[in-house]
């Protein structure tokens, strides 16, 4: 049976010590603990695109603790060549407590680099190793490759959330870093929202929800840059 709220709004918008302290818990007539799996939040005041966002970052959280070995070859991966059948070969149902996830893959691919760069951020401030490494996001390299891969948007997105991070690199991390659907985000969100139109083509409008955004520079920041070239002038040749 499908979860209507999971399906609803999802639709429409064991773990090596290098991923962290897991959250566990037991199974049912079991001794052996397991990744703790997604449960809907029914925290009082939460609209249902909050909490399916919520449940959606718990969702991403138990993948990274039970697919351990999956995830670092996809964080291993170019942006370019993550193809849409790679996150959902990872996402299942052992993760939801009850019902069944379905989901964009786009979204699947923003919770997991969102969880990533957050257990990389908790590392570091322990001073705990961490040894899930990622390739740079090179934009010219992204693009030219998303031509011939069909991965155009999940590129341009990229693209977009690099120039969002050069403009204010901190208020990015706060976006990713603070509690999904949580009032200090939502101000990250609106601290941010200046610069988002100066990475826009003159004269477009583009709408992104929340989770893609959060996504998008969850990646960028988990991946880091290739610093772009400049061009070669006449007179250096």
């Amino acid at each position: 049976m499908k979860h209507p709220l999971i399906t609803a709004i999802l639709l429409a918008s064991i773990a090596t010590p290098a991923l962290g302290q897991r959250q566990v818990e037991m199974e049912t007539g079991s001794s052996i603990p397991v990744p703790r799996r997604a449960r809907i939040s029914n925290e009082s005041g939460l609209t249902e695109q909050a909490q399916a966002r919520r449940t959606l970052a718990e969702f991403a959280r138990c993948t990274v603790d039970r697919r351990s070995a999956e995830v670092s070859v996809i964080a291993a991966q170019p942006a370019e060549k993550l193809s849409d059948s790679r996150f959902m070969k990872i996402a299942d149902d052992e993760c939801l407590s009850s019902g069944q996830m379905r989901m964009r893959p786009l979204l699947m691919r923003a919770a997991l680099f969102v969880e990533l760069y957050r257990r990389r951020d908790q590392a570091e401030r322990r001073g705990a190793a961490w040894a899930v490494p990622a390739v740079a996001f090179d934009e010219r390299a992204a693009v030219a490759g998303a031509a011939t891969g069909g991965l155009a948007l999940e590129v341009g997105l990229l693209s977009f959330a690099s120039c969002v991070i050069r403009h204010d690199a901190e208020a990015a991390k706060a976006v990713v870093l603070k509690p999904t659907a949580s009032k200090e985000q939502d101000a990250a969100f609106a601290a941010l929202a200046p610069h988002l139109g100066q990475c826009l083509p003159s004269g477009q409008n583009v709408k992104l929800s929340k989770p893609i955004l959060e996504g998008a520079l969850g990646e960028v920041l988990y991946r880091g840059t290739v610093p772009p070239t400049s061009p070669v002038s006449q007179e250096a040749r």
